[in-house]
């Protein structure tokens, strides 16, 4: 219940959504009060303008993906691998018999690269399934592992977690590492910092390895992408990272504003 309850306050936390709520509210008020309508329409279209037109997208969201930028690959020894869920299709695999990937797919593509390139070290996936019949997020990526080469002995799956605190906790839970091991967590760039905060919440230090950054760096964040819906696109993602770091720090889920 509270997990479907956040989710719902979240819709209405996204800019995007925001904007259709508004137009579909300014048609239903066209028929009862038109001044009203008049005036949710107008705040649909300047929300609109305002994330579609111009930088905020990027404006917000590099200093996201900057807190952690993309790093090199460690030179000493790597005890494991941790990858956050999110990039597979969950509602989609329930009636697909093939695995299908979000937009957000560089974590799974980097994480078979570094299986690889660490061959002793073992994989971690953290994600659950919410409201899908079926085998969980985490046993179908296991798979999708599996197809690429990397043992399944190496594999490890938590598929319980439905948010980044509960990747985190779960996690840790799991593996219960030990002092002075080196443990790489991969996730997007934009979503590093209330990560890495979760997981140190739990005593877990990880590394933080960032992929995927949709920025450009500090010297572009004054420019707008070429179409609307790419900047609107940045600003859903951002809000929805800043509200989270937010409300992790107020909930106690991180004891850090921003995590460095």
């Amino acid at each position: 219940m509270h997990f479907t309850f956040s989710k719902l306050i979240g819709f209405f936390l996204v800019p995007s959504n925001v904007i259709a709520s508004f137009a579909v509210l300014a048609l239903i008020l066209l028929i009862f009060r038109r001044r009203s309508a008049m005036l949710f329409a107008a705040l649909s279209l300047a929300v609109l303008a305002a994330g579609g037109l111009s930088p905020i997208g990027n404006m917000l969201l590099t200093p996201l993906e900057q807190r952690f930028p993309e790093m090199t690959l460690p030179r000493e020894q790597v005890d494991g691998i941790i990858v956050l869920g999110g990039s597979y299709d969950s509602q989609s695999h329930g009636y697909l018999s093939t695995i299908v990937l979000r937009d957000d797919t560089e974590p799974m593509a980097v994480m078979v690269a570094l299986a690889k390139r660490y061959p002793a070290a073992k994989i971690i996936f953290s994600g659950g399934t919410d409201g899908v019949d079926g085998p969980s997020e985490a046993s179908v990526v296991k798979q999708y592992f599996i197809s690429f080469g990397i043992a399944a002995d190496r594999i490890l799956v938590e598929g319980n977690s439905l948010t980044t605190a509960e990747n985190a906790r779960y996690t840790a839970h799991l593996i219960n590492p030990r002092p002075g091991s080196h443990w790489l967590l991969v996730t997007s760039s934009y979503h590093m910092p209330r990560a890495i905060g979760a997981f140190r919440k739990v005593g877990f230090d990880v590394f933080a390895f960032s992929v995927g950054s949709r920025t450009h760096g500090w010297q572009e964040m004054w420019v707008p992408e070429d179409t609307a819906t790419d900047n609107l696109r940045r600003v859903d993602i951002a809000v929805h990272e800043w509200l989270g770091l937010l409300i992790y720090r107020l909930s106690g889920r991180s004891d850090e504003w921003f995590a460095r």
